[in-house]
């Protein structure tokens, strides 16, 4: 059997008619009125796919035109990218409220920890709280995991989905005897035996030969390799039957239902043996056929869908995906919900914010930091050690230590060491302006962000490169086919312009037809849905986690910005624990809107980018129109679009080029790092006694005792002095702070008589 997309004549029905016999002429009427009347067309309502777990689909829209559906399927992808970005960052401030330390846990953090940061939503803050770490930990892995199938579904939840039916326009033409070509073909395959020469387009050109029905029957899905080359074939809308007189007499004289299962030759040892036979009539011997689109005088390679036959596209809701991804938002939002209405009435605790944290240590002196007014975020600090000796690790004939700071005595062991890291021992330090920048700040985790960042950019900018190559290549080829001559097969592409054909080799954005195919799953398997899963939200997964990560480090940013303003500039603090003339609530959590907005809208726009630059197509070939045996099967084709893969790379690469800016900021002046440091905001407020309108504003606060002292005040603040020592002073501090430092300065007393009275004793 041959099958050809080249020309081929095409006889209309009435000489068709001419070509057969009264009862065949009365038989194809017949059937062509039954057929005609089924009032609901040929394309089926709802798609019925193989096993798997998005088998059943319903229609997002009725089958259409391809070309009619693309704008739909941008815009719908568009619109649903917007709206996981925004549900993300709703989960993002959630997953905050719950890694967010509340007042009362600030003192006991830094005394068991040195420092721990706010205004992020690091969930390593969890195991820095007192209490309800494990419920902590539980909500976060709740919101991470509802907001997993957001990355992971959410783009293909509806997806294009391209319908093509069997060929319904079948034609016949009466030959003296068939071609050459098609009898060798048909002989040669016989060497191979029975078994290896039946395939589906044998069966559907006999079936279409007897009855006027291009089908194949349910049995052929069980070898999925003799079917895919047939159902390939479905892209075209002609079946030309070619017979011999000797078939005359059987052409369409027979129903699908009588024949499906007969005319099945299982000897072929007899001379003139063929697949299928009635009387005298064989199929390959006498009949053959050859399938065509709409134009058989086109191009024989055409690559538009001008030539394709009964192809449909439509948008598809899976419906598995669909209720996952809105189980998962339900819960989110019963979340959500229900913390919102626990938190009515009730007097907030959790710091959010550096201001929260500012604000509640002026209003508690016990939350207070002394004596390290100087000292830069996550630097090493003094902690008193009470320590016990052990003959494990403290070695024999040391020098006896309550502290345990001297040589020989180990402070490492829990069992036997109580360390308070926030104990307010003196810890001065010089006035200097440079800072370390962020990079260096946050040290190893900055690296690994940094390195996954520039992995991504490269992997893009590669695959980017080598697609503009071939590209380039292909456009040489269409100058070469094109003039001064055009070459065979070749005049439609010429037509329509170098433009036209760019965009059918390497598409432009994802979609029905405007990407190009990159590979093809296998048919009808768990496995291939699974694998377009994967494709289709892949790009999109990876790329949150560099979200996230540049929130971060823009959060700290921002805060350090802040943070630094109030050096020069006296401002309100921006608060979410109390509000008054003295705060402000420009904006809730972590970042500003001016820097929010822009990021959140950059990120929806690379979501969708990357979801148009690789997916998957659905194509779907059913036959369900005639009634007797419908069936359907699917297979899912990787895509690409060249317009959206470069458009993502210069996005990607102008992400990574503000990432290392971010990375590597940087701030002059004499105030602390802080870097969303807990410690060095309790560690500025020794001296502030209230909250003006006008706002606060750090600076030198005079000479003390030993070392001038520099922190937040409500009234006027000196300029630092460069070089100079700077620690804390006792005069100035409150009444509370005051009783602690005496608690303390007796503490420190009673632990040098000891160690004077152990020496004279050791000495004696």
């Amino acid at each position: 059997m041959e099958y050809a997309t080249s020309s081929a004549v095409e006889a209309d029905d009435a000489s068709t008619k001419g070509l057969l016999s009264h009862a065949t002429r009365n038989k194809f009427a017949r059937r062509s009125r039954d057929r005609s009347e089924d009032p609901d067309g040929p394309g089926p309502k709802f798609a019925y796919g193989g096993p798997g777990w998005w088998k059943h689909q319903m229609l997002a829209d009725r089958d259409q035109t391809c070309s009619s559906m693309e704008g739909k399927n941008v815009v719908i992808h568009l619109v649903i990218n917007i709206a996981a970005t925004m549900i993300l960052g709703m989960s993002n401030t959630y997953q905050q409220l719950i890694t967010s330390l509340s007042t009362s846990e600030l003192r006991w953090a830094l005394s068991k920890h040195e420092d721990s940061r706010v205004g992020t939503n690091s969930p390593f803050n969890i195991n820095h709280k007192k209490s309800k770490k494990v419920q902590s930990w539980c909500q976060w892995i709740l919101l991470i995991a509802t907001s997993l199938p957001v990355h992971f579904l959410a783009n293909s939840v509806i997806g294009p989905t391209v319908y093509y039916q069997p060929p319904t326009n079948i034609t016949f033409h009466a030959v003296g005897e068939l071609g050459h070509s098609q009898i060798s073909s048909y002989n040669s395959s016989l060497l191979y035996g029975l078994k290896d020469r039946e395939d589906a387009g044998d069966r559907a050109c006999w079936l279409a030969f007897r009855t006027r029905v291009y089908s194949i029957t349910q049995s052929h899905f069980d070898r999925p390799g003799d079917i895919i080359n047939e159902l390939e074939n479905w892209t075209q809308n002609t079946v030309a039957i070619n017979y011999t007189v000797a078939c005359d007499q059987y052409a369409v004289t027979a129903t699908y239902d009588e024949l499906r299962d007969k005319e099945f030759n299982t000897d072929l040892s007899a001379p003139n043996a063929t697949l299928y036979s009635i009387g005298f009539c064989g199929y390959g011997r006498d009949v053959a056929c050859s399938l065509y689109g709409n134009d058989p005088y086109g191009d024989s390679d055409d690559d538009d869908d001008d030539g394709m036959g009964e192809k449909m596209c439509r948008l598809s809701v899976r419906m598995s995906a669909a209720i996952i991804l809105a189980g998962c938002l339900t819960i989110k939002a019963v979340y959500m919900v229900t913390i919102m209405l626990r938190a009515r009435r009730k007097i907030k605790t959790q710091c959010l914010t550096f201001g929260d944290v500012v604000a509640a240590s002026a209003l508690d002196s016990s939350l207070q930091i002394h004596n390290e007014c100087l000292v830069n975020a996550f630097e090493g600090h003094r902690h008193l050690v009470q320590h016990t000796c052990h003959p494990k690790h403290c070695r024999p004939g040391a020098e006896p230590s309550v502290n345990g700071d001297s040589i020989g005595h180990c402070q490492k062991c829990k069992k036997f060491n109580e360390t308070n890291r926030a104990a307010d021992l003196v810890h001065p330090s010089i006035a200097i302006k440079y800072k370390k920048s962020l990079l260096a700040n946050l040290g190893g985790n900055a690296m690994t962000q940094i390195g996954i960042l520039m992995i991504s950019s490269c992997a893009m900018f590669g695959i980017s490169l080598m697609l503009a190559v071939y590209v380039g290549l292909a456009a040489q080829d269409f100058r070469y086919q094109c003039s001064p001559k055009i070459s065979e097969g070749w005049v439609t592409k010429c037509e329509k312009g170098l433009a036209h054909y760019l965009k059918y080799r390497f598409g432009h954005f994802g979609g029905f037809d405007t990407a190009a195919p990159l590979g093809k799953l296998e048919m009808d398997s768990l496995n291939s849905e699974l694998a377009a899963f994967a494709i289709s939200n892949g790009a999109q997964l990876l790329y949150s986690v560099l979200y996230i990560l540049l929130i971060y480090n823009f959060s700290l940013i921002t805060m350090e910005h802040d943070w630094g303003k109030l050096e020069t500039l006296r401002g309100p603090l921006r608060c979410t624990l109390v509000q008054g003339e003295g705060f402000k609530q420009t904006y809730l959590l972590q970042l500003p809107k001016r820097v929010l907005y822009p990021m959140m809208g950059f990120s929806a726009l690379m979501h969708w980018l990357l979801g148009q630059s690789i997916s998957t197509k659905e194509t779907i070939w059913s036959d369900g129109a005639h009634g007797v045996h419908p069936f359907e099967a699917s297979r899912y084709d990787v895509v690409y679009g060249a317009y959206a893969i470069w458009v993502s790379t210069v996005l990607m690469l102008t992400q990574t080029g503000i990432c290392w800016w971010a990375f590597s900021y940087s701030r002059e002046g004499f105030m602390p790092q802080m870097y969303g440091s807990i410690r060095a905001c309790c560690a500025a407020t020794t001296e502030l006694k209230g909250f003006p309108k006008d706002g606060i504003q750090w600076g030198d606060l005079g000479e003390g005792e030993k070392f001038r002292h520099a922190g937040f005040s409500s009234g006027e603040v000196g300029d630092i002095i460069p070089a100079e020592l700077y620690c804390g002073r006792v005069s100035g501090m409150q009444d509370g702070s005051r009783k602690e430092q005496k608690k303390f300065d007796s503490t420190q007393a009673i632990i040098g008589r000891v160690e004077r009275r152990i020496l004279r004793t050791k000495i004696s």
